[in-house]
Formats: structure tokens, sequence, C-alpha cells
């Protein structure tokens, strides 16, 4: 089940991306030879709409043949298309996988809720022998107050390691518990595992929608650290880049899939987030490298053949990328 899961969140996040580029070259009367999702062999094509419509075997990605972007294709299609239309169609996969992460939070937004912050702790795990075990707290607590003051993050749990008598107040099945602990001199640990508590918020669809844009918005610098560090890590080596590859999403996906439809679809704006960010790094044979060109053959003379050959080495470039990423999953699930 977790290929399925992998298949359709990949199947779809492609599909969506190569059809804005689609859209956005035939709105401009471009002609799109071909549309695939995925690489490699063609299982099943279908010609409509002066276009072939394939589903090939590698589920990895998939283009849009649009005529003008080879060399041989020069003074046509794309290439005669002005400077904002080429860069509307290079964009248009992007942006069609935001609005799909959008749409998909507006909707968990609007079905689930918004997730916020209460300032609260959860307690998920107490060890044995602890103070904590001692005080009385279980897996399942939420702490609510230290000596009587109500948390408004969950790291004021600390206050309690001043020596001397404490109050923690939890809730526990409903009922609000108090319990009673006496941090002493020489103690370092309280003995618990624990996470923020999270409440929802429900809105409507199009609040959602303008919630989702705006927290996208708003972490996009953090994501594009996080991604450019992370690439930076599976380069250099490092195990723990935070990278996640094929190997990865499946497994991912099946433990989505597992957690229900909320899971599901919180995973596939996700991936589409990230598929744009990706897509607009300027690595050639990406949409970012595409661009970047773009605006380079607006000051510089680029022969096809010189444009031709970076991007076949770009390629190459990403296939060592996902190679790279590939056994870092692999050692990663293994435990090694």
């Amino acid at each position: 089940m977790s290929l399925f899961w992998f298949l359709i969140i990949i199947g779809v996040s492609v599909f969506v991306h190569e059809l804005g580029h689609y859209l956005a070259a035939r709105v401009q009367g471009v002609r799109v030879k071909a549309f695939s999702v995925g690489f490699g062999p063609v299982l099943w094509r279908k010609r409509a709409w002066d276009t072939e419509w394939r589903l090939s075997a590698i589920p990895l990605g998939g283009y849009a043949d649009i005529e003008g972007l080879l060399p041989e294709e020069r003074g046509r299609g794309y290439d005669a298309l002005p400077f904002l239309g080429k860069l509307f169609v290079l964009v248009a996969g992007v942006l069609m996988n935001v609005l799909l992460a959008w749409v998909l939070l507006a909707y968990l937004f609007s079905a689930q809720g918004v997730p916020e912050a209460t300032g609260r702790a959860v307690i998920l795990e107490v060890l044995p022998g602890s103070v904590a075990e001692e005080a009385g707290l279980k897996p399942g607590d939420v702490l609510v107050a230290v000596d009587g003051k109500p948390l408004r993050r969950p790291q004021e749990i600390e206050a309690v390691k001043v020596p001397g008598p404490h109050t923690l107040t939890v809730l526990r099945e409903g009922r609000e518990v108090a319990l009673s602990l006496t941090w002493g001199e020489g103690m370092e640990k309280l003995g618990v595992v624990y996470q923020p508590e999270v409440a929802y918020r429900q809105v409507g669809f199009l609040q959602g929608l303008a919630l989702a844009a705006g927290r996208t918005l708003a972490f996009g610098p953090t994501m594009v650290r996080a991604l450019v560090g992370g690439l930076i890590g599976v380069l250099s080596g490092n195990a723990n880049s935070g990278v996640v590859g094929p190997v990865g999403i499946v497994a991912e996906a099946g433990r989505a899939a597992q957690e229900g439809l909320f899971r599901l679809v919180e995973l596939t704006a996700a991936i589409n987030l990230s598929l744009a960010l990706f897509n607009l790094l300027p690595i050639p044979a990406l949409d970012g490298g595409r661009i970047l060109l773009l605006f380079l053959t607006r000051f510089l003379r680029i022969r096809p053949e010189q444009e031709a050959l970076v991007h076949y080495l770009g390629f190459l470039f990403l296939m060592l990328l996902v190679l790279l990423v590939t056994l870092q999953d692999l050692r990663r699930l293994l435990g090694g």
C-alpha cells in the first residue's frame, strides 16, 4: 500500500506541475507535442488536442514537450514568444504546485481545523523511576500550569527545576488534577517526554485558502534555507541532512495512509510545496535553471548547443543527487 499511495501522490503532483507548463504554452498558441507523467518507456499513449498524452514507466517526474524548446526548433513555438511569455511558461508548473498545496491546506483547515499551539504540554512518556513518575504524571496528561501559573509555552515545564515544592496542574480525562513534587539539590531530569498541545480552530474554505497562502509565504525563506542546507548536506555525505528521496517518501506515504485522509492530504501539500521550491533552484534541467538562462540570454549570447550541453550536465547532476538521496534513505530505513 505504501507504493500505491506514493504513486498516487507523485503522479498527481507531477501531472499538476506539467499541466501548468502545458496550459501556459497552449494559451499563447504554442503547440505541445507530448505530455508525459513519468520518464522512460511509454506504457500508455493517446493522442488528443494535437498532443500525445503518455504514461511512462519511471514515476519520478514528467515532461511537457513544448515546441521551440529544442535547439533545432529555434524561431518557432516557445522560442518565438516574447520574454514575459517564455517566463510564464517556465514558472507555470511551480505556480500550479503551489496552488494545489494551498487548495489542499484550505481543505484541511476547513475540514479538520487550523492547528494552533495552546502553550500547554502533552506528556508522551514518563520514564520509570523518575521524579515525574513519583509525582504521578502519566502519558496523555496535558500540563496546563506550574505552581498555579498557566503555561504560555511547553518549555515552561522547566520551572519545576527550582529546589523546593511545586504543584503541577494537569488535564486528565477532561478533569483537572493537581500533582505535587519536590525538586531537590542534585536533581537533573524531570523524566518526561512531551510535545506542544495543538488545538484546531474551524474556518471556512476561503479563509483557509488565505491562511494557507499567508503561512506559506511567511515560512518561505525558512523552507528555502532548509532545502538548500539539506541538499548541501546530501552532497557532503551528512546522513542527517533532512532531505527525503523516493524511498523515504514511499515509507512516509505508508505511514500517512495508516493515519488517515487528513495526514495524506497534509503530506501531498508538503510534497507539492517542496517540488515547487526544488524546481526553482537555479540548476540546469530544472525550471529554475531555465529561468536563469532566460535572464542571461538577455545580456549574453548563448548558442543553442551550449544551452543544450548545460541542461545535459544539469540532468546528470540531478541523477547523481537522486542516487545520493536514495542511498541516504536506505541507510536511514535499515538503521545504518
